[in-house]
């Protein structure tokens, strides 16, 4: 049925692919547009979710450029995976066709537990009375020593 060519293999597998997204695209359009086939009008859909449903039906994609072509009708939001790239696409579209196009990236994240918080050793350290005490001697000291040299006596210089 298909050739030998690995690469075409891959290809015709992947338009394969398109088809049958492209043919569900239509009919899921089709059966919307005759009121879930019963008549009947759809239920209007939030316009958007803030979180995505515990059953999100993803629909893959081969790459950006499909993403944004797919076609999701008003009211409803697409979840599209890329098959080549880490990426993944939320395409909503609300209730008067206006589009909105997110783009995410998959990216690892290793699991760490928390560093404990280092402990600091006090002992190291002046407390704030004791540096007052200080400072007040350091004062003193200062202040003492702005006071005029005392002449030493005459006699005393001739001993030396």
């Amino acid at each position: 049925m298909y050739s030998t060519n690995p690469a075409l293999q891959q290809k015709m597998m992947q338009l394969d692919q398109q088809y049958a997204q492209e043919k569900t695209n239509i009919m899921q359009s089709f059966y919307n547009q005759q009121g879930n086939g019963w008549g009947q009008q759809p239920s209007p859909a939030p316009a958007q979710p803030s979180a995505p449903a515990a059953n999100v039906n993803w629909i893959y994609v081969s790459g950006i450029e499909e993403a944004k072509k797919h076609i999701v009708q008003p009211g409803n939001t697409a979840w599209l995976m890329d098959n080549n790239e880490p990426y993944f696409y939320v395409k909503t579209v609300d209730g008067v066709g206006s589009v909105t196009f997110r783009i995410f990236q998959f990216s690892e994240v290793a699991e760490t537990t928390p560093e404990p918080q280092a402990q600091i050793d006090l002992s190291q350290y002046v407390q704030r009375d004791e540096f007052d005490e200080l400072k007040a001697q350091l004062e003193q000291l200062t202040t003492n020593n702005k006071k005029p040299p005392v002449k030493a006596n005459k006699g005393a210089e001739d001993n030396g």
